[in-house]
Formats: structure tokens, C-alpha cells, sequence
């Protein structure tokens, strides 16, 4: 196994965090610096590209670990978010790579598994019933889609209908609900997970906007539990 002496986590995205570990000084932990611009007279947040580089150039020439959390396009993301988010997430790469650093792509469902804190009795049963959910809207679709097609009234065939497209919306509405309630319970558990590893900086995860921050902080700790550090 090669030996590192600096691990990076990076949690990408506006309101995401940079996590720095050296075993030979304090733990770096920071939001991602961005800064505001105009576009069509609307204000708009963008990575703060120099002040990144200011960051991880102090650290070129070292054997340094770079963990990102892997970007995808999410269900429902508009095309514009998602160019934005391609962009800022090429440009963190980027500059890893003519750093010099080994940079490590990792989705959030692998490091998250390192930490059981972040998966409280309140998400399972949260995640169950988003599942039965999801089985009774298909039971009950399937239901009506065949009498959709034994109906010989057109006004009968249009309320089955209408009911169909009613039903998918209440669902749908229920499980976004659901897995919002999943995500920021999720965020609450790593702020509380890091503060725990981390007691003497604890106070910097105390707002409910550091989930970044401690999302970097975990990714790096991931990064350093699969590798060894000098």
C-alpha cells in the first residue's frame, strides 16, 4: 500500500466544504469559496476558482490523496443546474490533477457505508415506507390501467384517467416528502458524527448549512481509513 501524507475530501457543490488531513498539523476545514457574479442582470454563485487553487497550491509537491464525491445528474435537475454543476466539479479535477495530486473519484453510497452514525432507525423506517409506498402505487396502477381497458363508457374511461394522473401526484408527493425528510436527517447525522470524532471542533458543525463541511470531513476520513498515511 502507498503511503500519502495529506488526504483531501472534497463534498463538490455552492454550498459544499474542502476537508484537508496532515498528520503533522490541524485538520483544514473549510466551504468551498465562491463569489457572486452578474449574468443578465441576475446574481448568481459561482466557485471562487482563485481562491481554490490559493488552497490546494500549498499543498503541490506532497503525496496528497484527493477524495471527491463523484457528481451525477439528479431526477428533475434542470439542464442549466446541471451544466453548472459539470463545470465547477471538471474545474475541482482539474486543478487536483495539475497539482499533481491522486485524485479518487467516490460516489456517496460507498464512503457513507464507513459510518453506521449516519444511518439512524428514523431513516430506515423512513426508507420502508418510501418502499411501500412505491409497491402500492404500482399495485393500484396496475389495477386501474386493467380497467381502464373494460370500460366501454368515454366518461368512465376519462375519470379512470383523471384518477390515475391524481394518484401519481399524491404519490409522488408523498415519497419526494419522504426522502426530504431522509436527507436532512442524513445531514443532521453527520454534523452529530464529526462532532463526535472531533469534539475540540465541534462548534464549527453546529448550523444546520455545515453539512458540507462535514460531508468533506467524512470523505477525507474515508480516504484516510483506506490508505496509510507517512
Amino acid at each position: 500500500m502507498d503511503k500519502y501524507q495529506i488526504v483531501i475530501g472534497v463534498d463538490p457543490g455552492l454550498t459544499g466544504g474542502i476537508s484537508i488531513l496532515d498528520k503533522n498539523k490541524e485538520i483544514v476545514v473549510c466551504k468551498i469559496p465562491v463569489k457572486s457574479i452578474i449574468i443578465n442582470k441576475k446574481k448568481k454563485n459561482i466557485y471562487d476558482m482563485e481562491e481554490i487553487v490559493k488552497l490546494f497550491s500549498s499543498y503541490k509537491g506532497g503525496k496528497v490523496l484527493f477524495y471527491i464525491e463523484k457528481q451525477s445528474v439528479r431526477n428533475g435537475e434542470g439542464s442549466v443546474s446541471a451544466m453548472t454543476i459539470g463545470k465547477h466539479y471538471g474545474q475541482l479535477l482539474g486543478v487536483a490533477y495539475a497539482l499533481g495530486f491522486e485524485v479518487i473519484e467516490i460516489t456517496p453510497q460507498k464512503w457513507k457505508k464507513q459510518f453506521s452514525e449516519l444511518v439512524t432507525q428514523g431513516i430506515i423506517d423512513k426508507r420502508a415506507e418510501i418502499k411501500e409506498l412505491r409497491i402500492s402505487f404500482k399495485e393500484e396502477l396496475e389495477k386501474l390501467v386493467v380497467l381502464d381497458k373494460t370500460l366501454k363508457d368515454k366518461g368512465l374511461k376519462k375519470q379512470n384517467k383523471e384518477y390515475i394522473k391524481i394518484l401519481g401526484k399524491e404519490s409522488k408527493k408523498q415519497i419526494d416528502k419522504l426522502n426530504r425528510q431522509v436527507k436532512a436527517e442524513a445531514k443532521t447525522n453527520a454534523r452529530g458524527a464529526v462532532s463526535k470524532f472531533f469534539p475540540n471542533i465541534s462548534d464549527k458543525f453546529i448550523k444546520k448549512n455545515t453539512d458540507g463541511l462535514a460531508e468533506s470531513l467524512l470523505i477525507a476520513l474515508y480516504g484516510r481509513s483506506q490508505n496509510e498515511l507517512v
